[in-house]
């Protein structure tokens, strides 16, 4: 029974996943027509000219750095520079959003997100965490958007 669970649980995150990379797409597009939404449906199958992936999302952790917080680090390559780039990033807790950064850069072949973390109001609780990227780069003005999830991790943050 755990086992389903994890499934149920896996799908929800997928699908607030999805939700956000749309979401995120439409935003940044500055239309929500269907066009818009096609468009990106495309963009999201399409391999990046520059060969940019999400190299890795780190799973949940306690900050080495920030006291009392947890946090998820991710990280897009490019095999070169493209002109624009974002790498939106979202910690959830038992699969709801609880804070999301985004990191910009321009003309350059990769880019870090490092800034998504919350602190722990307690240590008694006990929470699901989870991390969930989102990656847009603008080549030959045509948007490529990828996505890439972590593992989920039950730490000891209340929040």
């Amino acid at each position: 029974m755990p086992r389903l669970s994890l499934t149920t649980h896996r799908l929800r995150t997928l699908a607030v996943t999805l939700a956000l990379t749309l979401g995120t797409a439409l935003v940044s597009a500055g239309a929500a027509d269907a066009a818009t939404a096609e468009h990106q449906a495309a963009a999201e199958t399409a391999v990046s000219p520059a060969g940019c992936v999400i190299e890795y999302v780190t799973d949940p952790h306690p900050s080495p750095s920030i006291r009392g917080a947890v946090k998820v680090d991710a990280k897009v390559q490019c095999g070169r520079p493209v002109p624009a780039q974002d790498l939106s990033l979202t910690l959830l807790a038992d699969g709801k959003p609880v804070f999301k950064t985004v990191a910009k850069a321009t003309n350059k072949a990769d880019l870090f997100n490092q800034s998504t973390y919350i602190r722990c109001k307690n240590s008694t609780e006990r929470h699901t965490f989870q991390g969930t990227a989102t990656a847009t780069s603008v080549e030959g003005n045509n948007p490529y958007v990828r996505s890439k999830v972590s593992r989920s991790v039950v730490l000891p943050c209340g929040y």
